[in-house]
């Protein structure tokens, strides 16, 4: 009689028919072990893809704080006065006039 596992695989006894080696029994459990192992190496995985999506989800406190920083207002208000303030021309030496100094 043959006792189904899981997957299609079947223990095979000397009395189960002419089909039986000596090392059938050995084979049977090569393939067992390397089944484990395969879901071993499935679990591992799985779990370091699950750590690496908790972390990237939920950062560190710091980093936390620093990804706020950087969308933060203050730095757009900082940003748009260099700007402005780079358009502006370079201030003119003392001894020079103003360019309508004739309007008034």
């Amino acid at each position: 009689m043959n006792l189904p596992l899981a997957f299609p695989l079947y223990l095979r006894h000397p009395t189960a028919g002419g089909a039986y080696a000596a090392n059938t029994e050995a084979m049977d459990w090569f393939v067992i072990a390397t089944l484990c192992f395969f879901f071993f190496l499935l679990g591992c995985f799985a779990m370091a893809a699950w750590q690496i999506w908790r972390r990237s989800t939920r950062p560190a406190p710091h980093v936390e704080l620093l990804m706020e920083l950087a969308d933060s207002d203050e730095d757009k208000i900082i940003q748009t006065a260099d700007e402005k303030s780079a358009e502006r021309s370079p201030p003119s030496p003392s001894w020079e006039r103003q360019a309508d100094w004739w309007k008034r």
